[in-house]
């Protein structure tokens, strides 16, 4: 198995198995959202594949994640294909691939690090009472998303999803509810377990789904020495929608306030 060195409830749903010329995984009932999966996970289990090709000198730079069709709970396929590598920089795909169609996308760039000169101080996170202040987000079976019971969330606003709201942002603190490694994969699901900021502006419930998700890393895991039990700052804005679809971009922090995570989603929203 291509995991962590963890028995964590993220480190055993985003492990995948060699089998021949790709990888088998599998979805679990609780790591999911509506009728489909977490895309977190599936997004965790492609990069998990990725990584075991690629030199571990090379950290994951960028990642673009195609959402083609629900993946439901049960086994997964990942197919590989290694795009290009370069002297410092690895391009690869991963296909994930249940029943025989395609259910999602994978596109991601390793790059070896460069002595550079060029330095830029990304913005601090927003001003936010510590995790520690603030409650924790329950978990209610039959209303919050399955996967949502694996994570510590601590809300520092009211802006929750189908509140009718008058502005696009949610925010706040987060944390895999067990203790967990935070490697690419962790990272990745802690920045997809947050709901879109357009959602707290809609007056009721509908469903949403993203369809395409790209992360940058400002830092490269688990080079910075990310702790298990840390707590992650996020905040996230919608920028525009229209026609049943929307674009909103996210940042995630580390508990020291340095930017680690970028992300630009593209989400429809069906009602």
């Amino acid at each position: 198995m291509t995991a962590p060195a963890s028995t964590t409830p993220f480190a055993v749903a985003s492990a995948v198995d060699a089998r021949g010329d790709g990888f088998l995984a599998r979805v679990p009932e609780d790591w999911t959202q509506g009728r489909g999966a977490f895309g977190g996970l599936i997004a965790a289990q492609g990069l998990r594949a990725l990584s075991a090709r690629v030199p571990p000198e090379r950290a994951l730079r960028s990642v673009v994640v195609d959402f083609v069709s629900p993946a439901v709970a049960g086994p997964v396929e990942v197919e590989v294909r290694l795009l290009r590598a370069g002297r410092a920089l690895t391009h690869a795909e991963a296909r994930i691939v249940q029943a025989g169609e395609t259910c999602a996308v994978v596109v991601a760039a390793f790059g070896a690090s460069r002595p550079s000169t060029l330095a830029l101080a990304p913005a601090s996170p927003p001003a936010a009472p510590p995790a520690e202040a603030l409650a924790r987000f329950p978990y209610v079976e039959g209303f919050t998303p399955a996967f949502t019971q694996h994570f510590d969330f601590r809300w520092a606003s009211d802006r929750f999803p189908f509140a009718g709201a008058s502005v696009a942002n949610v925010g706040g603190w987060i944390r895999h509810a067990a203790p967990t490694p935070v490697d690419a994969a962790a990272l990745l699901a802690l920045v997809d377990a947050w709901p879109a900021p357009v959602l707290p502006l809609l007056p009721a419930r509908v469903p949403a789904s993203t369809v395409t998700w790209m992360v940058d890393l400002a830092v490269a895991p688990p080079a910075a020495g990310f702790a298990p039990e840390a707590w992650w700052r996020f905040e996230a804005d919608g920028i525009a929608a229209s026609d049943g679809y929307a674009t909103v971009d996210g940042r995630m922090w580390d508990d020291r306030g340095r930017l680690v995570a970028a992300s630009r989603q593209s989400v429809a929203v069906f009602g």
